[in-house]
């Protein structure tokens, strides 16, 4: 928990600091506008679902997310289409391409096996080609 708390509190400083957007999402889909939001910064809150991240995108609960340029991290569970430069941390992460997923459970469609425990990988996440 402290860890979450200190991705958290890092991600809001880089925001501030950085003049990006900061969006803070009650649960799924609420508030409404940010479900087709990219934002350029960083996503807080107990659960959210934006449309891209360039940033961070930190929630207690649930993210999801179609393209994430950054990190993607939750205590329970993250799914997003695309994770380039950063990981997705969480209990649960699902993704169809994934540069590098920390979790119980991790499935990345493009990882060196579709399904794998504690961690997985993309080698295309980190910028090589196949």
């Amino acid at each position: 928990m402290k860890k979450l708390v200190f991705a958290a509190i890092f991600a809001l400083a880089a925001a501030v600091s950085a003049n990006a957007e900061c969006v803070w999402s009650w649960w799924v889909g609420a508030p409404e506008e940010n479900v087709s939001k990219d934002v350029d910064g960083c996503v807080l809150g107990f659960s959210s679902n934006v449309k891209s991240v360039n940033g961070a995108q930190v929630s207690l609960l649930w993210n999801e997310a179609t393209k994430i340029n950054g990190a993607q991290v939750s205590i329970a569970y993250n799914k997003a289409k695309t994770v380039r430069n950063g990981p997705q941390v969480g209990f649960v992460n699902s993704a169809e391409s994934a540069a590098l997923q920390f979790g119980l459970l991790c499935w990345n469609d493009g990882g060196f096996l579709p399904f794998f425990v504690f961690f997985n990988f993309d080698t295309t996440g980190f910028g090589a080609k196949k």
